[in-house]
Order: structure tokens, then sequence, then C-alpha cells
């Protein structure tokens, strides 16, 4: 079992909640941080990853009429709650024509790169499984795991563990390697150019979130740098956020950033608990 760094794995969670928070248009948007804690709950209490439990934490949160929640996750969480499974939820919505692959599955997924580091097929099967959840597109799933090798590949081997892994980016998904490869090359222009013609997608996050991690100086330039390029604003902030803070970790976030997560203390704990999980 892994052994991880707890101060990059609190920076991960941390950079995740001062990311959204950065990026929220009017500062109230946490979904990103709501979801993302609940998940990291679930998986503290339980010991692992239950779909069927996690998805309870999610409409519980949906009841709660959370400020920024996106349509598609409002549709979804609102249709299980009237008591379709998930599966009929995500495929009635995904074949009446609205697009399944956005960025709400990849926004949360975090707490489980953190908690199956070094894990491989169990971090795999429980991103997949979390992001079917909400997500009927694969691609979405495809996204969130791969954001989860990175913050494991992060936590347990280094920046430079994670550029022997995409190096080659052949084994992904034909439309996540074309986000893999100028961003390991330190090229931002597709980055910036998905956000625009892509806003609110998963791909464009990952873009976003996969350019700054490799060429930001430091946490502060890259997440502003993410968060000035529009779109999804809150969410982009938050998914580059949790890479900046899983590679630089919790003592590199400026103090100013660090201030404006409102729940600072529970963040911290919860991310102390996941590298525990981890070994």
């Amino acid at each position: 079992m892994a052994r991880v760094d707890p101060d990059k794995a609190i920076g991960a969670l941390l950079g995740l909640a001062a990311g959204e928070t950065l990026g929220a248009p009017d500062g109230n948007g946490t979904p990103a941080t709501d979801m993302t804690l609940r998940l990291a709950t679930s998986l503290i209490e339980l010991g692992g990853y239950d779909a069927d439990r996690t998805l309870r934490a999610y409409v519980d949160w949906y009841r709660t009429d959370p400020p920024g929640m996106s349509d598609h996750l409002r549709q979804v969480l609102g249709s299980i709650e009237g008591g379709a499974d998930a599966f009929r939820a995500t495929s009635t919505i995904h074949l009446g024509g609205d697009v399944t692959s956005g960025n709400g599955a990849v926004m949360r997924t975090t707490p489980i790169g953190i908690a199956f580091a070094g894990r491989d097929d169990a971090l795999r099967d429980a991103t997949l499984a979390d992001a079917a959840l909400t997500h009927f597109d694969p691609l979405a799933g495809k996204v969130a795991l791969l954001h989860n090798q990175v913050v494991s590949w992060v936590l347990t081997g280094g920046p430079q563990l994670v550029f022997d892994q995409l190096k080659d980016p052949e084994w992904l998904d034909d439309r996540i390697e074309d986000v893999v490869i100028p961003a390991t090359a330190g090229v931002l222009g597709f980055a910036v150019s998905l956000s625009k013609s892509e806003p609110g997608s998963a791909l464009a996050s990952i873009a976003i979130a996969l350019a700054a991690f490799f060429n930001a100086d430091g946490f502060e330039q890259g997440l502003e740098w993410a968060v000035s390029l529009g779109g999804d604003t809150d969410t982009n902030g938050a998914v580059t956020g949790a890479l900046l803070g899983a590679r630089l970790g919790a003592a590199a976030i400026p103090q100013p950033l660090v201030d404006s997560v409102e729940r600072r203390a529970e963040v911290e704990g919860i991310g102390q608990q996941l590298a525990a999980m981890a070994g």
C-alpha cells in the first residue's frame, strides 16, 4: 500500500476548495467542494467505496437545494430522488439528446485519487463507478479516472512519475490523448481553445488542469491562469487547484487563498484521513 505525504493530500483538497472559491462568479458556488466532502466522508466511514452509499450522500446534498448546481446534476439527482435508479436517470437524459460528458464527475472525484493512491485497480473501479452515478457518457468517467491517476502518481512518485506515465499517452482515449500531448509539451493553446468551445465539458476542465499542472511556476499563478480563461471558472478552478495542490502541497498555497476556504478545518481533517487510508 502506498505511503503518501499528508501535506500533498491535504493540498489536493484545499487546492480544490480554494480554486472553486476563486473561480466562483459570485463567491457562493460550492458544488465541487460540497460533493467532494460528501464523497470523502463516505470513503472514510466505510473504509472504501460503496456506490449506493455515495449516491445517497449525493441525493441528500441535492435535497439541500445548493447554489451553483448544474442543470444536469439537478435533473439526474432529482430523478433519482423520485425513485429512478442511476442508470435510468442518466440514460434518459442522454437519450433525450443532452450532453452527458460534463465536468460534474471530475470535479468531485479527488478523494478517490487520494484514498486509493498506488492501488490502480481499486482506484479505477471506484472512479468509474462514481462517475456513472450521474454521467451516462463514458468520457466523463475516463476524464475523472485520468485526474485520479495523476493524483495517485504525484502523491506516490512525484511530478516526474506523472510525466513519465503521460509522455507517451497512446493508451488513452483519443480525445483525452489530444489534451495530454499539448499539456506535457508546454503548449497552452489547446486548453485555451477548449475553454471557449466546450465550456462545462470534462475535457475542457482536465485540459486546463493538466496545462497548469505541467507548466505553472507556482500554485497561485497556475490557478489564476485557469480561472482567467473564463467558461466554467469555478469547476475549472477546482479541478486545477486539486492537481496543483497535490503537486505542490498545502504549504505552497498562499495564505489568502487558504483563508478563503470556509470549511478549511473540515477540508484539512478529511485530507489527513484520506492520506491515512492510502497508507
